[in-house]
C-alpha cells in the first residue's frame, strides 16, 4: 500500500481481516533502523482495522514492512503473536504534485486517475535522478586521519552519532545532544561533518587530509601526536577529529524538505504527456524504417531520457556527476 504524504494529518491505514470484533496485533517495522511499532487493535463489524500513523510517519518518505497477526493472548508481560493474516509493504511518499489539485471534477475516479499519472511521472523522474524525498539515512564511514567526514547526500541535520560503537551524540537526549566534551557540526557548504570541542578555543586549523607519517626514534621532547601532558614536548603531527581507522555510524536527515518548483513543473509536463499518449515510445525516436521484414532503427535517446526533451533539460542539473568511489 502506498500512502501519499499529504494533509490532512494524521495519516491512517485500513486493512480487511478475517473476523469482525476481534483483537489483532499490527506490527510496523522500520527495516533500515531495526525498530518496530506493535499495537493491539480490535476490528470493527465490517472486518476492518484502522491504524493512525503518528508524526514520525508523516515527516519522512520511507517504506515499512507491515504485518497483522491474530492476537495469541499474553505470556506474562509479553504479547503473543498468532497467525499472520496480512502482510504488506507500506510506502509513505510525498508526491511531486498534489493529484487532487489536478482532478478538476473532484470525483474519486478522477482523483485516482491523476494519482496514477503522478505516480508514473514520479517514477520516471526518480529513474533519471534518484528522487526528491526526505528521509532518515545511516552513514557508515571510517576515519581517514583528518578533520572532515565527507557527505554524499544532501544533509540537513545530525540525529545520532556512534563513535567506535559508543553513542556520543543524540539529538533526543534531554540534557543536550552532546554526550562527551565535543559536538558534531555540518559545514556551511553542506559537504562534510566536523567535530568541535565544547570548551572555548582560540582557533582551529582543520586538517583536510591525513598528515604525512614521519618515522621517529624514541624521544623525551618530540612526540608523534598531540597526546603529551608536558608543555616542553614538541608535537610533530597534531591530533585530528576523526583518527585513521575509527568507526563512525551517523543517523542523518537527508534529501529535500520541499519539492523544487522546476521538478513540479517537470512532473506536470510528464503527466500531460502520459495523459495525451505522447510517451508511447514505439511512435517516437525512429531513425530508420523499412517495410521489408519490418526493420526499425531507434535513436539512442529512446533509453537515455524521459521522453520529453524539456523535462530532460530540467533534470540535467540534478544528475550527480561525482560518483562515490568504492572497492570491489
Amino acid at each position: 500500500m502506498q500512502i501519499l504524504r499529504l494533509p490532512p494529518y494524521p495519516l491512517s491505514v485500513t486493512y480487511t481481516v478475517p473476523d469482525a470484533n476481534a483483537d489483532y496485533i499490527i506490527v510496523i517495522e522500520n527495516v533500515s533502523e531495526l525498530t518496530e511499532i506493535e499495537e493491539t487493535i480490535e476490528s470493527n463489524a465490517s472486518k476492518k482495522i484502522s491504524y493512525s500513523l503518528d508524526d514520525n510517519f508523516v515527516k519522512y518518505d520511507k517504506s515499512y514492512a507491515l504485518t497483522i497477526y491474530e492476537d495469541g493472548g499474553s505470556s506474562g508481560a509479553n504479547i503473543v503473536r498468532g497467525d499472520i493474516v496480512v502482510q504488506d509493504n507500506l510506502e509513505i511518499m510525498r508526491p511531486y504534485v498534489d493529484p487532487t489539485s489536478l482532478a478538476t471534477s473532484g470525483t474519486a475516479t478522477d482523483i485516482a486517475l491523476y494519482t496514477g499519472y503522478e505516480n508514473l511521472a514520479r517514477a520516471i523522474i526518480d529513474a533519471a535522478v534518484g528522487g526528491f524525498y526526505y528521509d532518515r539515512t545511516y552513514l557508515e564511514v571510517v576515519g581517514q586521519g583528518n578533520d572532515y567526514l565527507p557527505l554524499w547526500k544532501k544533509t540537513h541535520k545530525i540525529l545520532k552519532v556512534y563513535e567506535n560503537a559508543q553513542l556520543v551524540y543524540d539529538i533526543n537526549n534531554e540534557d543536550g545532544p552532546e554526550l562527551l566534551d565535543y559536538t558534531f557540526l555540518i559545514t556551511k557548504d553542506k559537504t562534510a561533518i566536523t567535530k568541535d570541542p565544547l570548551e572555548a578555543t582560540d582557533s582551529i586549523n582543520r586538517a583536510e587530509r591525513r598528515y604525512s607519517r614521519i618515522p621517529l626514534g624514541y624521544s623525551d621532547s618530540i612526540s608523534m601526536f598531540d597526546t603529551e601532558d608536558s608543555g616542553h614536548t614538541q608535537t610533530v603531527v597534531p591530533g585530528v577529529a576523526f583518527p585513521e581507522g575509527a568507526d563512525y555510524i551517523m543517523l542523518l536527515e537527508t534529501g529535500y524538505k520541499v519539492v523544487p518548483y522546476d521538478i513540479q513543473d517537470a512532473t506536470l509536463m510528464l503527466i500531460d504527456d502520459i495523459k495525451c499518449g505522447k510517451l508511447d515510445y514505439y511512435k517516437r525516436y525512429i531513425k530508420n524504417y523499412s517495410t521489408d521484414q519490418f526493420k526499425i532503427e531507434y535513436d539512442k535517446r529512446l533509453i537515455d531520457g524521459t521522453g520529453n526533451i524539456l523535462v530532460d533539460k530540467i533534470l540535467q542539473k540534478y544528475k550527480e556527476n561525482i560518483i562515490r568511489p568504492g572497492v570491489l
